[in-house]
């Protein structure tokens, strides 16, 4: 699968009381990217609304490897690790942009659902090209 690589600068509002960046922001950053990539695609929450579908987490994985400060440049890469049925792994890597030395990887495990019964679905093979052709 390719991959969708975020450059962003930590900010203020992203440090906790320990003064680095707080759990719970890493999580956000990676939901962040998730949704770009597949609106970048064209598979964003209202392309699947259209098709009575959405992805709901079923499980986040985060390992942290190193602090991130105020002012660091960061680089988030995520892609689709693998897809069976109704679930894909989206994985993540977030690493220092200067040096390529890594903060955090982690992993989502999503489910594919109709959108009003929350009831899994298989993944369509159009969405899947999608993200192979990007």
């Amino acid at each position: 699968m390719k991959r969708y690589i975020k450059r962003f600068t930590v900010r203020k509002e992203d440090i906790d009381l320990n003064g680095h960046v707080g759990n719970i922001r890493y999580l956000e950053w990676f939901l962040e990217a998730a949704t770009e990539h597949s609106e970048k695609l064209g598979l964003g929450f209202e392309a699947l609304k259209a098709m009575h579908r959405t992805w709901v987490a079923k499980e986040h994985r985060i390992a942290y490897k190193q602090s991130a400060l105020e002012g660091d440049e960061l680089e988030l890469e995520t892609w689709l690790e693998s897809v069976k049925s109704a679930q894909g792994v989206r994985r993540y890597l977030l690493r220092h942009a200067a040096d390529g030395r890594p903060v955090c990887e982690g992993e989502t495990t999503w489910v594919f659902v109709e959108l009003d019964t929350f009831r899994p679905k298989r993944i369509p093979e159009t969405l899947m090209q999608a993200y192979e052709a990007q």
